[in-house]
């Protein structure tokens, strides 16, 4: 696919990820729009987009709001009368550990990291049905299948998200000519896993590639890097018994919180 003068949405913008992924698109002649809650980052970062003549707007967006969500695609399709390509990087990591379990900490995950995705496709879908065409891609997680100790929020709502793109994928490109793309990162150097040690994790420079390639050959899955990949298609043949009996520790890897019990009844 040529990805000259598309117009593409982009949320979580001012990410490791998102920025680069905006930098390769200016690149190659795309119109941007550039969504994420630190506005003076979208400024800088639609300056130095300016050196490749490109065409850029920007608002600050809170995902979890759904009004701000309308509103960049609002935005999006007014200034460019078409959205061609959306990808849908916005998300947070944090853990929920079992020492203190706290429902406001899963709810804030669920709310980023699936319903922003849902509230983007509400108003992405009749745009691009209307079009007969465009591309959705949304950022998962290459652990979708099983639960991960300590990280049961993160996981429930990647996993749910993944499970929602599939289920929409036959349906609206045989009906529309939409493509419906599951981007499944392992770990890549962003701010998201700050203090976090994950081996062989990747650049955001490197990240961004493998995730413009995908889309430019519409890959329905984009999962990276290939020995995470690999390791975690065999940890998911792991029978249960086995499973349970991997180290806590390292599920929850290093760099995760120390936190004392918490045993008042919440009643």
């Amino acid at each position: 696919m040529d990805f000259k003068n598309k117009v593409v949405l982009i949320s979580g913008a001012t990410g490791g990820m998102g920025e680069e992924i905006a930098t390769l698109l200016s690149k190659e002649g795309c119109r941007l729009a550039l969504f994420a809650r630190r506005e003076e980052k979208l400024a800088e970062i639609t300056k130095k987009l300016s050196e490749y003549k490109t065409q850029c707007v920007y608002k600050k967006c809170d995902v979890k709001n759904k009004d701000d969500i309308r509103d960049a695609v609002s935005l999006t399709y007014k200034q460019y009368e078409r959205i061609d390509i959306a990808i849908l990087i916005a998300g947070i990591l944090v853990p929920n550990p079992i020492q203190r379990f706290d429902s406001s900490l899963i709810k804030e995950t669920i709310d980023v990291n699936f319903m922003s995705n849902i509230y983007f496709l509400e108003y992405l879908l009749p745009i691009m049905k209307k079009q007969r065409s465009g591309i959705i891609a949304a950022a998962s997680t290459l652990p979708d299948k099983r639960g991960v100790a300590g990280w049961g929020a993160y996981g429930a709502s990647k996993a749910a998200l993944s499970l929602f793109m599939e289920s929409l994928r036959a349906e609206v490109q045989q009906r529309y000519g939409i493509s419906i793309i599951t981007i499944k990162p392992g770990s890549v150097e962003t701010p998201m896993i700050e203090g976090k040690y994950r081996p062989g994790a990747l650049q955001p420079e490197e990240a961004a590639k493998i995730i413009v390639n995908g889309i430019r050959k519409r890959q329905k899955i984009i999962e990276f890097p290939l020995m995470q990949v690999l390791l975690t298609k065999i940890e998911n043949l792991f029978p249960v018994w086995m499973y349970d009996k991997l180290p806590l520790d390292m599920q929850k890897a290093e760099g995760y919180p120390t936190v004392e019990e918490e045993y008042e009844l919440k009643t």
